[in-house]
């Protein structure tokens, strides 16, 4: 595991990551893997957006091996790459690398292709709206409200769009728990450059050496790090496991339920 960097801050001890206790004012979160679980989300998801794409015409088998390669997808055991695209790149990116397949395999010209991404995208959001795809990582928000109730502040750092992320929040009824967020699609570098969690520092007033970063990608705990936050928690609820996070955590746990809030 990295060096330990996680600091006490002096005054009311709000919470304890195993044996370390730390007071944060501001304590940014991942969503899919850190709030959310992520197999539930973005299997389904990509299994209805390949059913969408094939609608329009059926794909081929070299194009179905193509977006299993290019994503990270093992076709033989169903297993994803926990490093691969679908797992850690912006959904905008995910679906720039789709319609590359489609380029390739089935003969589109780029414009034809893209168009033929988003038409399947805009039919998977009618039919399949990500927010009802959303399943919360145990009693999510108990533990957001406890941390509320601390006096942290709560923020948002995630790669997916804005429009999905704000919708999945309000659905579990702890959009307002959150005095920000940055999304993949507002204009800010992201993960792992540090500019998505300097944002929200700035906005907060908060200083890095004052917040810590949830995240389950090491990406998030690379950004974390850049940006000079107190701590960098990685959790086991996303798609990367323990020995691949290990190295660029502070704190390492299985979920966020094992940070616990002290009064």
């Amino acid at each position: 595991m990295g060096g330990m960097r996680c600091n006490r801050y002096g005054g009311l001890t709000l919470l304890r990551i195993g044996d370390h206790e730390l007071d944060p004012r501001l304590v940014v979160l991942d969503k899919d893997g850190t709030l959310l679980a992520f197999k539930e989300m973005w299997h389904t998801w990509f299994n209805a957006l390949r059913q969408a794409l094939g609608a329009e015409g059926a794909l081929s088998a070299a194009t179905e091996r193509g977006l299993a390669a290019t994503l990270g997808y093992d076709q033989a055991t169903g297993a994803w790459d926990p490093l691969g695209a679908l797992c850690v790149a912006p959904t905008a990116e995910v679906l720039v690398l789709i319609a590359g397949q489609l380029c390739a395999h089935e003969h589109m010209g780029w414009d034809e292709a893209m168009a033929r991404v988003r038409r399947a995208t805009a039919a998977v959001q009618a039919s399949l709206p990500m927010e009802d795809l959303a399943q919360p990582v145990g009693d999510l928000r108990g533990w957001l409200e406890r941390v509320h109730a601390s006096g942290a502040l709560l923020a948002v750092a995630t790669t997916d769009v804005r429009s999905d992320t704000e919708r999945t929040l309000h659905k579990l009824g702890i959009a307002q728990l959150f005095v920000t967020m940055v999304c993949g699609d507002d204009g800010v570098p992201l993960k792992p450059d540090p500019r998505m969690v300097l944002e929200i520092c700035r906005r907060t007033g908060v200083a890095p050496a004052d917040a810590i970063m949830v995240g389950d990608t090491v990406a998030d705990l690379q950004m974390a790090r850049a940006a000079g936050l107190a701590c960098a928690v990685g959790v086991t609820t996303g798609a990367v496991p323990a020995a691949l996070l290990a190295p660029y955590a502070d704190q390492l746990v299985t979920d966020i339920h094992a940070i616990e809030v002290v009064y």
